[in-house]
């Protein structure tokens, strides 16, 4: 039996529903060199017994109480062994060349992360991601979002970051920059390691033939306080910690608008109050912003203008004229609120 290059990471919680479907589709892969590990979070539904019964192959790893999406992940991440790494969610499955097609995408050793094609589960099968895009007011965006499957192929290639539904990254470049900040827990943690990432002079990459079904929102109710706190407060916490200052300055007006245009949207959906409290808990954590900002100094390797570059400036276009043009329905981009989703 082939070496394996590849370890793919699944974090589980209470996911027994999915799991069967996500563990048959990973057998069938077409290429042999890879290893599964999931990390189950404490669940209570049985995962860890039909995982141990019927997947006696799967390296499993049990955390005693729940530690949340992100901690369960690098305790998975920091197991590895493989030149390679891929997170995915427990609420997926994938097609036979998913895994193939997603380490195919490595050719450049400047490549350290690959974004799937990742398809919402339930017919017609529409885009749920194809990797992420990051305006200059702070927000992150799912690229072409609710559109058909074709709309990929004419996608550019490059993304900012990967999402951490179906993520690739070769493992040596994510540690040299440091695995998923678990003060954030869940939501914008894949945001944060795609800036860290192209801090550090890697590329992030999209392969349209890497494709994932995902049951969105399953994890965390998407009306739920959790979801709308933990968004606003990662989504300040990665704005302020790596935007570079000149930026800052030059779009902090701007990003001030977006905020108060957000939390009009917050109150239209009822949700304002999660949303306040999660901003005034990024507040609260300046001394965790200050630490980030000591932590990018040290693998800094591009100057801001590389980073400029990366991002969207046409902010409004993308956060409220896609919103305006498709009656607030998300249109063909929608808030990425990270891998948990």
């Amino acid at each position: 039996m082939a070496k394996a290059t590849a370890s793919v990471v699944i974090p589980n919680f209470n996911g027994l529903r999915f799991l069967r479907r996500l563990m048959e589709s990973l057998a069938a892969q077409s290429e042999p060199a890879w290893t599964a590990l999931v990390v189950d979070d404490a669940s209570t539904d049985g995962s860890v017994g039909y995982l141990s019964r019927d997947w006696p192959a799967v390296r499993l790893i049990v955390n005693r109480t729940n530690a949340g999406f992100a901690a369960s992940c690098n305790r998975g991440l920091r197991a590895a062994e493989t030149p390679f790494v891929v997170l995915l969610n427990n609420d997926t499955h994938v097609d036979p060349n998913w895994l193939r097609e997603g380490l195919a995408a490595f050719q450049s050793p400047d490549v350290a992360a690959v974004a799937s094609l990742v398809l919402l589960a339930d017919p017609p099968h529409l885009i749920d991601t194809a990797g992420d895009m990051y305006s200059v007011v702070g927000g992150a965006v799912k690229r072409a979002h609710l559109l058909p499957p074709q709309a990929a192929d004419s996608l550019s290639a490059q993304a900012f970051s990967a999402c951490g539904a179906s993520a690739f990254y070769r493992r040596d470049s994510l540690v040299s920059v440091g695995l998923l900040d678990e003060r954030l827990e869940s939501y914008y943690e894949d945001v944060d390691v795609g800036f860290r990432l192209a801090w550090a002079g890697y590329r992030c990459l999209f392969a349209p033939r890497s494709v994932c079904y995902h049951h969105l929102s399953s994890s965390y109710d998407p009306k739920g306080w959790r979801y709308h706190c933990n968004s606003a407060r990662n989504a300040e916490i990665v704005w302020w910690s790596y935007l570079p200052k000149r930026l800052r300055r030059r779009y902090l007006l701007s990003h001030l608008a977006f905020l108060a245009l957000q939390a009009g949207h917050k109150l239209r959906q009822g949700c304002l109050l999660p949303y306040v409290a999660g901003k005034w808990q990024a507040v609260r954590r300046l001394g965790q912003i200050r630490d980030k900002r000591r932590a990018l100094r040290e693998i800094v390797r591009v100057d801001d203008r590389a980073i400029e570059d990366l991002l969207v400036r046409d902010w409004w276009s993308l956060h409220v004229g896609s919103r305006l043009a498709s009656g607030a329905t998300g249109g063909a981009t929608a808030e990425n609120d990270g891998g948990a989703a």
